[in-house]
């Protein structure tokens, strides 16, 4: 994979990961703060915790197609290395403080995390299908 492509790909889950946040939030922010009143500085949290969280994202990196159990073992590497990220930012910010809502902080983080790969993975094959479309339509010219 070129660098280029790489970076199109986390500029692409920025974006993914600041909607999943902005909705997680909104569903689990009640549970985690109730009574809890936001001010307009709220609206920079989705963003910044996809800053935060597309900086790992180049242990996934290499210029070289990577094996099956390779990619798995980077996937796996990048997925703790996020947990371990956000959950230690959440308890230094005060987030999270008992172990309870320090497990429910994890699995948001572990929902996002698939429902980014999912999305990804859609708007992906998405993009491969218009380009054997199109390679279809050029060798029914010739």
């Amino acid at each position: 994979m070129s660098f280029r492509s790489f970076l199109k790909e986390c500029i692409m889950r920025f974006f993914i990961i600041a909607t999943c946040v902005g909705i997680a939030s909104a569903l689990v922010g009640p549970v985690l703060m109730p009574g809890k009143v936001l001010d307009f500085s709220a609206f920079f949290s989705p963003p910044i915790a996809a800053l935060l969280s597309t900086l790992p994202s180049f242990v996934l990196y290499s210029r070289k197609e990577l094996t099956l159990k390779q990619t798995i073992a980077r996937k796996v590497l990048h997925l703790l290395m996020l947990e371990a990220l956000l959950t230690v930012v959440a308890w230094l910010f005060q987030n999270v403080s008992t172990l309870v809502e320090t497990l429910l902080f994890m699995a948001m983080v572990l929902v996002i995390y698939i429902a980014v790969v999912l999305i990804s993975l859609w708007l992906q094959s998405k993009d491969a299908r218009q380009i054997n479309e199109g390679l279809k339509a050029l060798q029914n010219q010739k």
